[in-house]
Protein backbone atom coordinates (compact mmCIF):
# COMPACT_ATOMS: atom_id res chain seq x y z
CA UNK A 1 0.00 0.00 0.00
CA UNK A 2 1.13 3.56 -0.58
CA UNK A 3 1.85 5.45 2.64
CA UNK A 4 1.22 9.20 2.60
CA UNK A 5 2.66 11.07 5.58
CA UNK A 6 1.64 14.70 6.00
CA UNK A 7 2.58 17.30 8.59
CA UNK A 8 -0.66 19.20 9.37
CA UNK A 9 1.16 22.40 10.37
CA UNK A 10 1.15 22.14 14.16
CA UNK A 11 4.13 22.98 16.35
CA UNK A 12 4.90 19.40 17.28
CA UNK A 13 5.15 18.42 13.61
CA UNK A 14 3.38 15.11 14.31
CA UNK A 15 2.74 13.55 10.88
CA UNK A 16 -0.64 12.20 9.92
CA UNK A 17 -0.43 8.87 8.10
CA UNK A 18 -2.66 7.31 5.46
CA UNK A 19 -2.02 3.90 3.96
CA UNK A 20 -4.19 3.54 0.87
CA UNK A 21 -4.96 1.48 -2.20
CA UNK A 22 -5.98 4.10 -4.74
CA UNK A 23 -8.07 1.78 -6.93
CA UNK A 24 -11.54 3.37 -7.31
CA UNK A 25 -14.39 1.57 -5.52
CA UNK A 26 -18.08 2.24 -4.91
CA UNK A 27 -18.97 -0.04 -1.98
CA UNK A 28 -16.65 1.31 0.70
CA UNK A 29 -17.16 1.83 4.41
CA UNK A 30 -15.08 3.53 7.09
CA UNK A 31 -14.82 2.38 10.72
CA UNK A 32 -13.36 4.48 13.52
CA UNK A 33 -11.32 2.11 15.69
CA UNK A 34 -10.33 4.77 18.23
CA UNK A 35 -6.87 5.94 19.35
CA UNK A 36 -6.68 8.02 16.18
CA UNK A 37 -6.96 5.01 13.86
CA UNK A 38 -9.65 4.52 11.21
CA UNK A 39 -9.91 1.84 8.53
CA UNK A 40 -11.68 1.59 5.19
CA UNK A 41 -12.89 -1.63 3.58
CA UNK A 42 -14.19 -2.34 0.08
CA UNK A 43 -17.10 -4.81 0.17
CA UNK A 44 -16.09 -5.99 -3.30
CA UNK A 45 -12.71 -7.11 -1.94
CA UNK A 46 -12.82 -7.46 1.87
CA UNK A 47 -9.70 -9.64 2.08
CA UNK A 48 -7.44 -6.60 2.40
CA UNK A 49 -7.58 -3.05 3.67
CA UNK A 50 -8.54 -0.32 1.25
CA UNK A 51 -7.14 2.35 3.56
CA UNK A 52 -5.80 2.85 7.09
CA UNK A 53 -5.57 6.36 8.52
CA UNK A 54 -3.67 7.50 11.64
CA UNK A 55 -4.40 10.99 12.97
CA UNK A 56 -2.62 10.92 16.33
CA UNK A 57 0.54 9.44 17.75
CA UNK A 58 0.58 7.66 21.12
CA UNK A 59 1.20 4.20 22.56
CA UNK A 60 -2.45 3.14 22.25
CA UNK A 61 -2.43 4.00 18.56
CA UNK A 62 0.80 2.06 18.01
CA UNK A 63 -0.57 -1.03 19.73
CA UNK A 64 -3.81 -0.90 17.75
CA UNK A 65 -1.99 -0.21 14.50
CA UNK A 66 0.18 -3.30 15.02
CA UNK A 67 -2.96 -5.44 15.28
CA UNK A 68 -4.35 -3.90 12.09
CA UNK A 69 -1.33 -3.80 9.74
CA UNK A 70 1.38 -5.84 11.50
CA UNK A 71 4.51 -5.16 13.53
CA UNK A 72 6.89 -4.77 10.57
CA UNK A 73 4.63 -2.23 8.90
CA UNK A 74 4.48 -0.17 12.09
CA UNK A 75 8.29 -0.19 12.37
CA UNK A 76 8.57 1.04 8.80
CA UNK A 77 6.01 3.78 9.45
CA UNK A 78 7.96 4.84 12.55
CA UNK A 79 11.09 5.21 10.43
CA UNK A 80 9.22 7.18 7.80
CA UNK A 81 7.76 9.48 10.46
CA UNK A 82 11.21 10.17 11.89
CA UNK A 83 12.57 10.81 8.40
CA UNK A 84 9.79 13.28 7.62
CA UNK A 85 10.17 15.18 10.89
CA UNK A 86 13.95 15.48 10.56
CA UNK A 87 13.79 16.52 6.91
CA UNK A 88 11.60 19.56 7.58
CA UNK A 89 9.42 18.62 4.62
CA UNK A 90 5.62 18.72 4.76
CA UNK A 91 4.91 15.32 3.19
CA UNK A 92 6.45 12.01 2.23
CA UNK A 93 5.36 9.07 0.08
CA UNK A 94 6.51 5.46 0.35
CA UNK A 95 5.42 1.91 -0.46
CA UNK A 96 4.69 -0.05 2.74
CA UNK A 97 3.76 -3.77 2.67
CA UNK A 98 0.82 -4.47 4.99
CA UNK A 99 0.29 -7.75 6.83
CA UNK A 100 -3.39 -8.79 6.89
CA UNK A 101 -3.14 -12.35 8.20
CA UNK A 102 -3.71 -11.33 11.84
CA UNK A 103 -6.19 -8.55 11.15
CA UNK A 104 -9.16 -10.84 10.43
CA UNK A 105 -11.38 -9.75 13.36
CA UNK A 106 -10.70 -6.08 12.61
CA UNK A 107 -11.56 -6.53 8.92
CA UNK A 108 -14.68 -8.45 9.92
CA UNK A 109 -15.69 -5.55 12.15
CA UNK A 110 -15.17 -3.14 9.23
CA UNK A 111 -17.22 -5.40 6.94
CA UNK A 112 -20.11 -5.46 9.43
CA UNK A 113 -20.09 -1.66 9.58
CA UNK A 114 -19.94 -1.36 5.77
CA UNK A 115 -22.78 -3.84 5.27
CA UNK A 116 -24.81 -1.97 7.89
CA UNK A 117 -24.30 1.12 5.72
CA UNK A 118 -24.96 -0.38 2.26
CA UNK A 119 -26.99 -3.60 2.44
CA UNK A 120 -30.61 -2.96 1.41
CA UNK A 121 -32.16 -6.18 2.76
CA UNK A 122 -34.37 -6.61 5.87
CA UNK A 123 -31.73 -7.22 8.54
CA UNK A 124 -32.59 -7.56 12.21
CA UNK A 125 -30.52 -4.74 13.71
CA UNK A 126 -30.24 -6.51 17.07
CA UNK A 127 -28.69 -9.59 15.44
CA UNK A 128 -26.30 -7.37 13.51
CA UNK A 129 -25.28 -5.50 16.67
CA UNK A 130 -24.93 -8.75 18.62
CA UNK A 131 -22.47 -10.06 16.04
CA UNK A 132 -20.70 -6.70 16.02
CA UNK A 133 -20.23 -6.96 19.81
CA UNK A 134 -18.83 -10.50 19.60
CA UNK A 135 -16.41 -9.57 16.80
CA UNK A 136 -15.30 -6.48 18.72
CA UNK A 137 -14.41 -8.72 21.65
CA UNK A 138 -12.49 -11.06 19.34
CA UNK A 139 -10.60 -8.12 17.88
CA UNK A 140 -9.74 -6.86 21.38
CA UNK A 141 -7.93 -10.13 22.09
CA UNK A 142 -5.38 -9.33 19.36
CA UNK A 143 -4.12 -6.29 21.31
CA UNK A 144 -0.94 -6.68 23.39
CA UNK A 145 -1.77 -3.79 25.70
CA UNK A 146 -3.87 -4.88 28.70
CA UNK A 147 -5.49 -1.46 29.08
CA UNK A 148 -6.38 -1.27 25.36
CA UNK A 149 -7.78 -4.80 25.50
CA UNK A 150 -9.91 -4.04 28.56
CA UNK A 151 -11.21 -0.78 27.09
CA UNK A 152 -12.44 -2.42 23.89
CA UNK A 153 -13.78 -5.40 25.78
CA UNK A 154 -15.84 -2.97 27.85
CA UNK A 155 -17.24 -1.48 24.65
CA UNK A 156 -18.16 -4.97 23.45
CA UNK A 157 -19.90 -5.74 26.76
CA UNK A 158 -22.04 -2.60 26.55
CA UNK A 159 -23.07 -3.31 22.96
CA UNK A 160 -23.82 -6.96 23.77
CA UNK A 161 -26.03 -5.97 26.70
CA UNK A 162 -28.00 -3.52 24.55
CA UNK A 163 -28.69 -6.26 22.00
CA UNK A 164 -29.26 -9.11 24.47
CA UNK A 165 -32.99 -8.62 24.96
CA UNK A 166 -33.83 -8.71 21.26
CA UNK A 167 -31.38 -11.56 20.66
CA UNK A 168 -32.97 -13.73 23.37
CA UNK A 169 -36.44 -12.86 22.00
CA UNK A 170 -35.35 -13.94 18.52
CA UNK A 171 -33.98 -17.25 19.84
CA UNK A 172 -37.16 -17.85 21.85
CA UNK A 173 -39.28 -17.14 18.77
CA UNK A 174 -37.33 -19.74 16.79
CA UNK A 175 -37.74 -22.28 19.58
CA UNK A 176 -41.51 -21.72 19.55
CA UNK A 177 -42.05 -21.74 15.79
CA UNK A 178 -39.24 -23.31 13.76
CA UNK A 179 -39.61 -26.94 12.68
CA UNK A 180 -35.88 -27.12 11.93
CA UNK A 181 -32.85 -24.86 11.52
CA UNK A 182 -30.56 -24.81 8.49
CA UNK A 183 -27.05 -25.79 9.54
CA UNK A 184 -25.55 -22.48 8.35
CA UNK A 185 -27.94 -20.46 10.52
CA UNK A 186 -27.41 -22.79 13.48
CA UNK A 187 -23.63 -22.40 13.16
CA UNK A 188 -23.89 -18.62 12.96
CA UNK A 189 -26.13 -18.39 16.01
CA UNK A 190 -23.82 -20.79 17.84
CA UNK A 191 -20.85 -18.48 17.21
CA UNK A 192 -22.76 -15.44 18.46
CA UNK A 193 -24.12 -17.13 21.60
CA UNK A 194 -20.68 -18.60 22.35
CA UNK A 195 -19.31 -15.08 22.09
CA UNK A 196 -21.97 -13.92 24.54
CA UNK A 197 -20.99 -16.72 26.93
CA UNK A 198 -17.36 -15.62 26.71
CA UNK A 199 -18.32 -12.02 27.46
CA UNK A 200 -20.53 -13.16 30.36
CA UNK A 201 -17.57 -14.95 31.94
CA UNK A 202 -15.78 -11.61 32.18
CA UNK A 203 -18.51 -9.96 34.27
CA UNK A 204 -16.85 -9.57 37.67
CA UNK A 205 -19.82 -8.51 39.83
CA UNK A 206 -21.87 -11.70 39.67
CA UNK A 207 -24.45 -13.14 37.23
CA UNK A 208 -25.77 -10.85 34.51
CA UNK A 209 -29.49 -11.16 33.67
CA UNK A 210 -28.98 -10.02 30.06
CA UNK A 211 -26.39 -12.68 29.27
CA UNK A 212 -28.25 -15.33 31.27
CA UNK A 213 -31.40 -14.76 29.18
CA UNK A 214 -29.44 -15.34 25.96
CA UNK A 215 -27.85 -18.52 27.33
CA UNK A 216 -31.22 -19.91 28.49
CA UNK A 217 -32.92 -19.12 25.17
CA UNK A 218 -30.10 -20.77 23.21
CA UNK A 219 -30.13 -23.88 25.42
CA UNK A 220 -33.87 -24.28 24.89
CA UNK A 221 -33.59 -23.76 21.14
CA UNK A 222 -30.96 -26.49 20.87
CA UNK A 223 -33.21 -28.90 22.79
CA UNK A 224 -36.43 -28.42 20.83
CA UNK A 225 -35.41 -27.57 17.24
CA UNK A 226 -33.44 -30.05 15.11
CA UNK A 227 -30.76 -28.98 12.65
CA UNK A 228 -31.52 -29.78 9.02
CA UNK A 229 -31.94 -28.43 5.52
CA UNK A 230 -34.25 -25.64 4.47
CA UNK A 231 -36.07 -25.85 1.13
CA UNK A 232 -36.64 -22.28 -0.03
CA UNK A 233 -40.31 -21.59 -0.71
CA UNK A 234 -39.96 -18.08 -2.10
CA UNK A 235 -37.48 -16.25 -4.27
CA UNK A 236 -37.93 -12.56 -3.61
CA UNK A 237 -36.15 -10.52 -6.26
CA UNK A 238 -35.87 -6.79 -5.63
CA UNK A 239 -36.17 -5.71 -9.26
CA UNK A 240 -39.52 -7.42 -9.84
CA UNK A 241 -41.53 -4.46 -8.55
CA UNK A 242 -43.06 -2.25 -11.27
CA UNK A 243 -42.32 1.45 -11.44
CA UNK A 244 -45.67 2.92 -10.40
CA UNK A 245 -44.50 6.54 -10.17
CA UNK A 246 -45.55 8.69 -13.11
CA UNK A 247 -43.50 11.60 -11.77
CA UNK A 248 -40.72 11.09 -9.32
CA UNK A 249 -37.05 10.90 -8.48
CA UNK A 250 -34.53 8.24 -7.63
CA UNK A 251 -33.11 7.86 -4.14
CA UNK A 252 -29.36 8.48 -3.99
CA UNK A 253 -27.75 5.75 -1.80
CA UNK A 254 -24.79 8.04 -1.14
CA UNK A 255 -27.09 10.39 0.78
CA UNK A 256 -28.48 8.00 3.39
CA UNK A 257 -27.72 4.61 4.86
CA UNK A 258 -29.51 1.45 3.76
CA UNK A 259 -32.83 0.18 5.14
CA UNK A 260 -34.37 3.61 5.79
CA UNK A 261 -36.43 4.17 2.65
CA UNK A 262 -37.65 1.72 0.03
CA UNK A 263 -35.32 1.43 -2.96
CA UNK A 264 -35.46 -0.45 -6.26
CA UNK A 265 -33.10 -0.27 -9.20
CA UNK A 266 -35.97 -0.09 -11.69
CA UNK A 267 -38.19 2.43 -9.90
CA UNK A 268 -38.23 6.09 -9.02
CA UNK A 269 -38.97 5.74 -5.34
CA UNK A 270 -39.71 9.39 -4.54
CA UNK A 271 -43.18 10.12 -5.92
CA UNK A 272 -44.04 13.74 -6.69
CA UNK A 273 -47.62 15.04 -6.84
CA UNK A 274 -48.27 18.62 -7.98
CA UNK A 275 -50.79 20.75 -6.11
CA UNK A 276 -53.87 22.06 -8.00
CA UNK A 277 -52.44 25.56 -8.09
CA UNK A 278 -49.00 24.35 -9.24
CA UNK A 279 -47.32 26.27 -6.42
CA UNK A 280 -46.23 23.26 -4.35
CA UNK A 281 -45.35 19.62 -4.82
CA UNK A 282 -46.00 16.85 -2.31
CA UNK A 283 -43.32 14.17 -2.15
CA UNK A 284 -43.79 10.62 -0.89
CA UNK A 285 -41.17 7.96 -0.26
CA UNK A 286 -42.05 4.66 1.38
CA UNK A 287 -40.19 3.69 4.54
CA UNK A 288 -38.20 0.47 4.28
CA UNK A 289 -40.22 -1.07 7.10
CA UNK A 290 -42.36 0.08 10.06
CA UNK A 291 -39.38 -0.02 12.43
CA UNK A 292 -37.31 2.87 11.10
CA UNK A 293 -35.04 4.04 13.95
CA UNK A 294 -36.55 7.23 15.40
CA UNK A 295 -33.15 8.94 15.56
CA UNK A 296 -32.86 8.63 11.77
CA UNK A 297 -36.53 9.11 10.88
CA UNK A 298 -36.56 12.42 12.76
CA UNK A 299 -33.70 13.91 10.76
CA UNK A 300 -34.42 12.74 7.19
CA UNK A 301 -34.62 15.73 4.83
CA UNK A 302 -35.80 16.49 1.30
CA UNK A 303 -34.99 19.31 -1.11
CA UNK A 304 -35.85 20.14 -4.71
CA UNK A 305 -32.98 20.36 -7.20
CA UNK A 306 -33.36 22.43 -10.37
CA UNK A 307 -32.39 20.04 -13.18
CA UNK A 308 -31.31 22.90 -15.45
CA UNK A 309 -29.05 24.83 -13.08
CA UNK A 310 -28.28 22.20 -10.45
CA UNK A 311 -29.29 24.72 -7.77
CA UNK A 312 -30.78 23.26 -4.59
CA UNK A 313 -33.88 24.75 -2.96
CA UNK A 314 -34.09 24.99 0.81
CA UNK A 315 -34.22 21.58 2.52
CA UNK A 316 -37.21 20.61 4.68
CA UNK A 317 -37.54 17.83 7.23
CA UNK A 318 -39.64 14.86 6.09
CA UNK A 319 -42.54 13.62 8.22
CA UNK A 320 -43.04 9.91 8.83
CA UNK A 321 -46.69 8.98 8.41
CA UNK A 322 -47.33 5.75 10.28
CA UNK A 323 -49.66 3.00 9.17
CA UNK A 324 -49.65 -0.40 7.55
CA UNK A 325 -47.30 1.01 4.89
CA UNK A 326 -45.41 3.88 6.56
CA UNK A 327 -44.34 6.68 4.26
CA UNK A 328 -42.20 9.81 4.53
CA UNK A 329 -43.94 12.86 3.08
CA UNK A 330 -43.65 16.64 2.84
CA UNK A 331 -44.98 19.62 0.84
CA UNK A 332 -42.35 21.71 -0.93
CA UNK A 333 -42.77 25.07 -2.69
CA UNK A 334 -41.90 24.96 -6.39
CA UNK A 335 -40.82 28.63 -6.30
CA UNK A 336 -41.99 29.22 -9.86
CA UNK A 337 -40.40 26.10 -11.32
CA UNK A 338 -42.24 23.39 -13.21
CA UNK A 339 -42.53 19.99 -11.55
CA UNK A 340 -40.85 18.53 -14.65
CA UNK A 341 -37.80 20.74 -14.08
CA UNK A 342 -37.02 19.62 -10.52
CA UNK A 343 -35.71 16.50 -8.86
CA UNK A 344 -36.57 15.60 -5.24
CA UNK A 345 -33.40 14.73 -3.30
CA UNK A 346 -33.86 12.76 -0.04
CA UNK A 347 -30.90 12.82 2.33
CA UNK A 348 -29.70 12.28 5.88
CA UNK A 349 -27.60 15.25 7.10
CA UNK A 350 -25.03 12.77 8.44
CA UNK A 351 -24.41 11.61 4.85
CA UNK A 352 -25.12 14.84 2.99
CA UNK A 353 -23.13 15.58 -0.15
CA UNK A 354 -23.62 17.77 -3.23
CA UNK A 355 -26.79 16.41 -4.85
CA UNK A 356 -27.11 15.04 -8.36
CA UNK A 357 -28.98 17.36 -10.74
CA UNK A 358 -30.74 14.56 -12.59
CA UNK A 359 -31.63 10.91 -12.05
CA UNK A 360 -29.40 10.03 -15.01
CA UNK A 361 -26.27 11.34 -13.27
CA UNK A 362 -23.54 8.77 -13.99
CA UNK A 363 -22.34 8.32 -10.42
CA UNK A 364 -25.87 8.21 -9.00
CA UNK A 365 -26.85 5.47 -11.47
CA UNK A 366 -23.65 3.52 -10.79
CA UNK A 367 -24.00 3.66 -6.99
CA UNK A 368 -27.63 2.53 -7.19
CA UNK A 369 -26.52 -0.35 -9.38
CA UNK A 370 -23.71 -1.20 -6.94
CA UNK A 371 -26.09 -1.35 -3.98
CA UNK A 372 -28.57 -3.46 -5.91
CA UNK A 373 -25.94 -5.96 -7.09
CA UNK A 374 -24.52 -6.19 -3.56
CA UNK A 375 -27.92 -7.04 -2.10
CA UNK A 376 -28.89 -9.59 -4.75
CA UNK A 377 -25.46 -11.25 -4.87
CA UNK A 378 -25.23 -11.68 -1.12
CA UNK A 379 -28.81 -12.96 -0.96
CA UNK A 380 -27.95 -15.56 -3.62
CA UNK A 381 -24.90 -16.68 -1.62
CA UNK A 382 -26.95 -16.90 1.59
CA UNK A 383 -29.66 -18.92 -0.14
CA UNK A 384 -27.18 -21.52 -1.35
CA UNK A 385 -25.68 -21.84 2.14
CA UNK A 386 -29.07 -22.36 3.73
CA UNK A 387 -30.73 -24.58 1.14
CA UNK A 388 -27.92 -26.17 -0.88
CA UNK A 389 -30.04 -25.57 -3.99
CA UNK A 390 -27.72 -24.31 -6.79
CA UNK A 391 -30.58 -24.04 -9.29
CA UNK A 392 -32.40 -21.41 -7.19
CA UNK A 393 -29.18 -19.43 -6.80
CA UNK A 394 -28.42 -19.65 -10.52
CA UNK A 395 -31.91 -18.45 -11.44
CA UNK A 396 -31.40 -15.41 -9.21
CA UNK A 397 -28.03 -14.62 -10.80
CA UNK A 398 -29.43 -15.08 -14.31
CA UNK A 399 -32.20 -12.59 -13.52
CA UNK A 400 -29.62 -10.24 -12.02
CA UNK A 401 -27.61 -10.31 -15.25
CA UNK A 402 -30.82 -9.70 -17.20
CA UNK A 403 -31.72 -6.64 -15.09
CA UNK A 404 -28.25 -5.26 -15.82
CA UNK A 405 -28.71 -5.76 -19.56
CA UNK A 406 -28.34 -2.03 -20.30
CA UNK A 407 -24.80 -2.08 -18.87
CA UNK A 408 -21.96 -2.83 -21.34
CA UNK A 409 -21.24 -6.57 -21.09
CA UNK A 410 -17.49 -6.23 -20.60
CA UNK A 411 -17.30 -3.18 -18.32
CA UNK A 412 -17.57 -3.38 -14.52
CA UNK A 413 -21.16 -2.76 -13.45
CA UNK A 414 -19.73 -0.55 -10.70
CA UNK A 415 -16.26 0.50 -9.54
CA UNK A 416 -14.60 -2.52 -7.97
CA UNK A 417 -17.28 -4.89 -9.22
CA UNK A 418 -17.51 -7.61 -11.89
CA UNK A 419 -18.75 -7.22 -15.43
CA UNK A 420 -22.22 -8.32 -16.51
CA UNK A 421 -20.62 -11.10 -18.54
CA UNK A 422 -18.75 -12.38 -15.50
CA UNK A 423 -21.95 -12.49 -13.45
CA UNK A 424 -23.70 -14.43 -16.22
CA UNK A 425 -20.76 -16.84 -16.48
CA UNK A 426 -20.63 -17.49 -12.75
CA UNK A 427 -23.35 -20.14 -12.96
CA UNK A 428 -21.09 -22.18 -15.27
CA UNK A 429 -17.70 -21.48 -13.68
CA UNK A 430 -15.83 -19.09 -11.42
CA UNK A 431 -14.32 -16.11 -13.25
CA UNK A 432 -11.18 -14.73 -11.66
CA UNK A 433 -12.51 -11.61 -9.93
CA UNK A 434 -12.34 -10.75 -6.21
CA UNK A 435 -16.11 -10.14 -6.20
CA UNK A 436 -16.81 -13.85 -6.43
CA UNK A 437 -14.94 -14.49 -3.17
CA UNK A 438 -16.36 -11.44 -1.40
CA UNK A 439 -18.68 -13.58 0.76
CA UNK A 440 -15.81 -15.63 2.21
CA UNK A 441 -13.46 -14.95 5.09
CA UNK A 442 -14.05 -11.46 6.48
CA UNK A 443 -16.98 -11.09 4.06
CA UNK A 444 -18.86 -14.20 5.30
CA UNK A 445 -22.65 -13.70 5.47
CA UNK A 446 -23.82 -12.02 8.65
CA UNK A 447 -25.99 -13.97 11.07
CA UNK A 448 -28.61 -11.27 10.39
CA UNK A 449 -28.43 -12.07 6.64
CA UNK A 450 -28.90 -15.79 7.28
CA UNK A 451 -31.83 -15.04 9.61
CA UNK A 452 -33.48 -12.70 7.07
CA UNK A 453 -33.47 -15.27 4.26
CA UNK A 454 -34.57 -18.03 6.66
CA UNK A 455 -37.50 -15.90 7.79
CA UNK A 456 -38.46 -15.01 4.20
CA UNK A 457 -38.21 -18.64 3.13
Amino acid sequence: MIAVLTVPGNRDRVPEVRLADNQPADLTGTTQLGAGVSVEIDLADPHRWRAVTVLDRDDAEKNLLEAVVGHESVLQLEQLRAELVSSGRDNLYADVPVETARSGPWRRLAVIDALDRWLQVPLDQALLDAERAVVRARAARTLRSTSAREHRNGQALMLARRSAGDLSSYLTGLANSASSLPRALYSGLSRVTSGYASLASQVVDGPDECFDAVAEAWSRLKLVVPVGGMPLRTEHFAADRPDSATRGSSVDPRQLRARIVDMSLQAREVRMVESPGSSTVRVFVSAFNPRVPAAIADQLMVRLIDKRSGKAHEAVRLRLRSGETPVFTQDLPLRGASIDDVRADVFDPDHEMPPASTDSDDELVRRRRAQFVLSEWRRAMVEIRLSRQPKARNRRLARLADVLSESPADEPVFLGGPTRSEIAQYVEGRPDHPWFTSTRGAGEPLVAELAAVHQAG
